[in-house]
């Protein structure tokens, strides 16, 4: 069997969690299929992918890969199979296709969207639905709401949890990121300056603009503690940086954009308390790099961050900035509270692996 790949969005140089997701199904994907000679694995990809021993397509383009020069390249020597780890599936498709679509948050949150986002997401999520052989999707609230909102057959959707492996990077190397990183120097952070994290992309779907009026109230019980919110910015943007002015916290409310991954993890290590009061998540990835931390996590009771997060977790009225704030004070203050949750979210972590994943969704790739 041939089986295609589009790999477009396998390697980039500052990835969030379509990337990473692409990244680690991939490389589990050619690990599963190591040595076996019934199949034949090719990668399609803008630019070369650069994987030993894997074959790599290279189709150029400057806009419209998917839908222009991938469908062409489907048209005219298609796989047996086709999967795209992402959103989109190209206009013309071999025989099977299988895509994972990671959430359709853009239904819950439609004012987190832009109008162009919005309609090409929501376009293209009806065409998967209608042209897929097989959606694998990353949890059960994710398959509910393609059922619920697309009408999606429930046989044709299959759940498969993402995996997670730990960051490669030794506590020397960490503390050397804590000592020459210019982000830690600008913003001053330090072991010894204790401070909440959110990681993530800094959009309104996170909802962070709650989370900083509850830090706010928090602070006037613990005003030593800072807030971090790491990731790139996203729409809604705009309205966290008025909040932020609003409240005169431009001091305690530190913003340093994308981290590398060396700074990611130092930023997890001296964390006391790891915040994630997202709207809605398709999975929620930075839940898991919490437990692997050792830090006790705050999250939402909504969407599939329960699913995730099972016991290991504090869960929150993500709209109420007081249950959001009295969370905070009891995981900071509480330290046996807080140790329990540290040590059910280390065994919760041990249910993801992307070896299992890449298992699951090779298994479902070869039989949809």
């Amino acid at each position: 069997m041939k089986i295609g790949i589009d790999a477009s969005r396998y390697a980039d140089n500052e990835a969030t969690g379509v990337e990473w997701y692409s990244y680690h199904i991939i490389n589990g994907l050619i690990d599963e299929l190591s040595g076996k000679k019934s199949h034949e694995l090719v990668l399609y990809s803008r630019n070369k992918v650069g994987i030993k021993g894997v074959k790599n397509k290279v189709l150029p383009a400057k806009r419209l890969w998917t839908l222009w020069t991938l469908s062409r390249e489907m048209k005219h020597d298609p796989p047996d199979v086709l999967f795209v780890p992402s959103h989109v599936l190209p206009l013309h498709l071999p025989k099977k296709s299988v895509i994972m679509i990671h959430d359709v948050a853009f239904k819950h949150l439609r004012k987190s969207y832009s109008f162009f986002q919005y309609h090409y997401l929501n376009w293209s999520t009806k065409f998967a639905v209608r042209n897929a052989t097989k959606i694998i999707v990353p949890s059960e609230a994710t398959r509910k709401d393609l059922v619920k909102f697309f009408k999606c057959p429930k046989e044709k959707i299959e759940v498969v949890h993402h995996g997670f492996t730990a960051p490669e990077v030794s506590d020397k190397e960490i503390d050397q990121v804590m000592e020459n990183s210019e982000v830690f120097k600008y913003f001053e952070i330090t072991k010894d300056s204790p401070y909440i994290l959110f990681v993530g992309r800094l959009e309104s779907k996170k909802n962070l603009v709650r989370l900083v009026e509850a830090f706010d109230k928090f602070r006037e019980s613990h005003p030593e503690y800072r807030l971090v919110l790491a990731g790139k910015r996203g729409v809604g943007f705009e309205q966290l940086l008025r909040a932020v002015s609003h409240l005169k916290m431009a001091n305690s409310v530190i913003m340093p954009g994308y981290v590398t991954e060396i700074e990611k993890a130092a930023l997890y290590k001296y964390c006391e308390v790891f915040a994630f009061p997202s709207l809605y998540e398709g999975f929620g990835l930075p839940i898991l790099e919490a437990f692997h931390h050792k830090k006790p996590v705050l999250t939402s009771h909504f969407s599939c961050l329960p699913e995730v997060a099972g016991d290991g977790a504090y869960y929150v009225d993500p709209y109420d900035r007081e249950v959001m704030t009295a969370a905070l004070e009891r995981l900071v203050d509480d330290k046996d509270f807080a140790k329990k949750l540290v040590h059910l979210g280390t065994e919760r972590l041990k249910s993801f692996t992307w070896k299992k994943a890449a298992n699951q969704t090779l298994k479902i790739i070869t039989n949809g």
